[in-house]
């Protein structure tokens, strides 16, 4: 398994308005969940991991992530480009236009700490920021990040 076999174009947003850090975590609970008991624990999972420590890269790109899911190997994805760059209030105060969210399930194992490792490294790329801020539909971002993660591990 590899963090880009579950990017599914169907889970790419774009031009998504921010509001708050709050209604973010809720619209992308919205989209990857299947019902709203899930909806809520994906959301609170969030909420939950961020107050342990921001969860942007400080890069432009953020990567909010929980456990929650009940199937183990279930691994959910969103990618999501903001309207405009928001305060993520990272330590280093970089404002933040991408956004990276994984959902994992609650009992964790090795291979979800290495695919959110893969997440990270790919996403600290920044030709794949650039690239993404000026992505015109949800198909070119997928390429782009497919192209980035091959051109990364070839």
């Amino acid at each position: 398994m590899k963090f880009i076999d579950f990017i599914e174009e169907e889970h790419i947003l774009l031009e998504l308005p921010f509001i708050s850090k709050k209604r973010l975590f809720e619209c992308l609970a919205q989209h990857i969940a299947v019902n709203e008991k899930e909806q809520f624990t994906i959301y609170q999972s969030f909420v939950d991991r961020e107050k342990m420590g921001n969860t942007a890269l400080n890069n432009g790109v953020a990567m909010p992530h929980g456990k929650c899911l009940s199937d183990s190997d279930d691994i959910r994805v969103i990618v999501a480009r903001l309207a405009h760059k928001a305060d993520y209030e990272g330590m280093e105060e970089v404002a933040v236009q991408v956004i990276v969210a994984m959902a994992f399930p609650e009992h964790t194992k090795k291979i979800h700490q290495e695919i959110m490792a893969e997440a990270v490294q790919l996403f600290k790329q920044h030709r794949l920021y650039r690239a993404l801020l000026n992505a015109e539909s949800k198909k070119q971002v997928l390429s782009e990040i497919m192209n980035t993660y091959q051109s990364c591990n070839s």
